[in-house]
């Protein structure tokens, strides 16, 4: 079980820095991290995204965040759950506080409205032995800028909805969205990846993906606990797991 106490109450924020997760890292190897302790910066000179891909904002135009957790008492086998809570809570905020439409989960953990991606989590793990004493959550949230010249599939609040919003309430809201929802995690974990299949985007429909420089098509079921992604081909459901494919937004 998750502690349950609010995610935010104390709230570091910094002008720049490398990357919040790194900032957040140190704190945790120097044993100066706290439960539900957020790091947020204006800029990062090297911020992350996954598997060493790197997220290039704008200073002070978006949400760039990491949330620190103790998860000594979950077992090593949710990392992908926890995964599916934060793309969940974000999902449900951007729908339900912001009214933005066609708001989906792309596997494995980038949130998009419509074709265009919106946001990226990253999620970096302590793992001592067997035990899984930590977790950092990442989140960039693309919030009042407006172009990209170096991505042509992306997208941000304010261009969704055609005026500015402030970052310091979406970032209270996202907190208070995640400190609720954690409690649900700690009764019903799974619960979080039927939410997940449910946002998931393309889901129940016919996709295309590039697997080893081939064009391959198959219907789209679901993700797993795992984290596999679960595509029917030739009338046989296959599991891949992420970067051994790459997904085609039709």
């Amino acid at each position: 079980m998750i502690q349950n106490s609010a995610f935010g109450e104390t709230i570091i924020e910094l002008n720049e820095i490398d990357s919040t997760n790194n900032y957040a890292m140190r704190l945790i190897n120097e044993g100066m991290a706290e439960h539900g302790l957020v790091i947020k910066a204006d800029f990062q000179t090297h911020g992350k995204g996954q598997h060493g891909n790197v997220w290039i904002a704008e200073e002070s135009k978006n949400l760039l965040c990491s949330v620190i957790l103790d998860t000594r008492a979950l077992e090593i086998e949710e990392q992908f759950l926890l995964n599916c809570l934060t793309c969940v809570s974000i999902t449900e905020i951007l729908m339900q506080q912001y009214n933005i439409p066609n708001v989906s989960i792309k596997w494995p953990n980038d949130i998009y409205a419509g074709k265009n991606k919106i946001a990226g989590i990253l999620i970096e793990n302590n793992i001592r032995g067997s035990i899984w004493t930590n977790a950092v959550i990442g989140i960039g949230l693309n919030v009042n800028q407006s172009t990209f010249s170096y991505l042509n599939n992306a997208t941000s609040m304010k261009n969704e909805l055609q005026k500015e919003v402030k970052i310091i309430q979406v970032l209270k809201q996202l907190l208070k969205k995640m400190s609720f929802n954690i409690n649900t995690f700690n009764r019903e974990p799974e619960y979080f990846l039927v939410l997940y299949n449910n946002y998931l985007l393309q889901v129940g429909r016919q996709i295309q993906f590039m697997r080893k420089y081939e064009l391959k098509a198959g219907l789209l079921k679901g993700v797993n606990k795992n984290g596999a992604i679960e595509i029917e081909e030739k009338q046989k459901v296959r599991n891949y797991q992420h970067k051994e494919i790459e997904l085609l937004i039709q």
